[in-house]
């Protein structure tokens, strides 16, 4: 981020999500690209690619050979806007939850000669104890956003393919191999990828079933 930008105003709409969910103190509005935004996050480049395609918003984007470029105030009241949403979400699931946990124990309307057997003040016991061991359980990074583990799995993915794409190179000069040899060494590498991938997508597919994925 250079000093001195000249920084476009605000349409009503941004200056409102801005005004929501402003910089921390001290810090400076300006235009980044998409490295400089990633740190200035606290998060992978990959991230800011998921972001993106959830709507992140941009100042021009990386196409015809012209980098991504960010407003950082925006993008930060963009983020924490996610994360409200996300944390709301979250908490009416819990709640719904706990609400059926409670029907099941037999709630406030579960008749008690209906062989219901804790009695109100324990199943709401037990329901407060649920929800401390799943936020203790938060806190200690003993739960994952699914988006942190999609990253990771991307991240993954792309050294995979890199490795493998180089292979055939490494073996035909450390190995001597042919050109017909490198050719079944490219197939077999990209067997390999596509083995990769379509398990990966698995994967995410599963973990897209919930907010969050054990570790």
């Amino acid at each position: 981020m250079s000093e001195g930008q000249d920084l476009r105003p605000f349409t009503a709409e941004e200056a409102a999500l801005v005004a929501a969910f402003p910089l921390p103190g001290g810090a400076i509005d300006g235009v980044v690209n998409k490295s400089q935004l990633a740190a200035a996050m606290g998060v992978s480049e990959t991230t800011i690619s998921q972001w993106l395609r959830k709507g992140l918003p941009t100042e021009s984007d990386g196409t015809n050979g012209r980098a991504y470029a960010f407003r950082l105030a925006l993008a930060w009241a963009w983020n924490r806007r996610r994360e409200a949403e996300e944390n709301a979400s979250r908490a009416r699931g819990d709640e719904v939850a706990a609400q059926l946990q409670l029907a099941l124990l037999g709630g406030e309307s579960a008749d008690p000669s209906a062989g219901a057997k804790l009695t109100l003040a324990e199943q709401r016991k037990l329901l407060e104890l649920e929800l401390l061991r799943m936020q203790a359980a938060r806190e200690r990074g003993g739960l994952m956003r699914a988006e942190d583990v999609a990253a990771f799995m991307e991240d993954m993915g792309v050294a995979i393919r890199d490795a493998l794409d180089a292979l055939p190179d490494r073996l035909a000069r450390e190995c001597g191999l042919d050109a017909r040899q490198v050719e079944a060494a490219v197939a077999a590498c990209d067997e390999i990828q596509r083995g990769v991938a379509a398990s990966m997508q698995e994967i995410a597919g599963d973990a897209d079933g919930g907010d969050r994925t054990p570790v």
